[in-house]
């Protein structure tokens, strides 16, 4: 991201983390945990393809850091917000 803001990377980190409050790699890694839970919410995708999908690499890469900025384990999202959607989708 550096390279492509034509700044060094220390300038660019600084920038970044004055825009959004947070260093560009806890910014994406937000970002990929947002499109994972809208998958989990969505989808009935595999955990392994989401986390193909969404750049974390190995399900257990995934789950290990899902579970740690979301709370609970993928599967455990999936059961109590997939739920909530399809009672949304109903409702309409």
């Amino acid at each position: 991201m550096a390279d492509h803001s034509r700044l060094s990377r220390r300038t660019f980190i600084r920038h970044f983390v004055r825009e959004t409050g947070m260093p560009p790699m806890h910014w994406v890694a937000r970002q990929r945990i947002l499109g994972a839970r809208r998958l989990l919410e969505s989808s009935d995708w595999s955990v392994e393809r989401i986390a193909g999908a969404t750049g974390f690499g190995t399900a257990a890469n995934f789950r290990t850091i899902f579970r740690r900025e979301v709370g609970v384990t993928p599967t455990a999202y999936r059961k109590t917000h997939a739920a909530t959607a399809v009672t949304r989708s109903h409702t309409r």
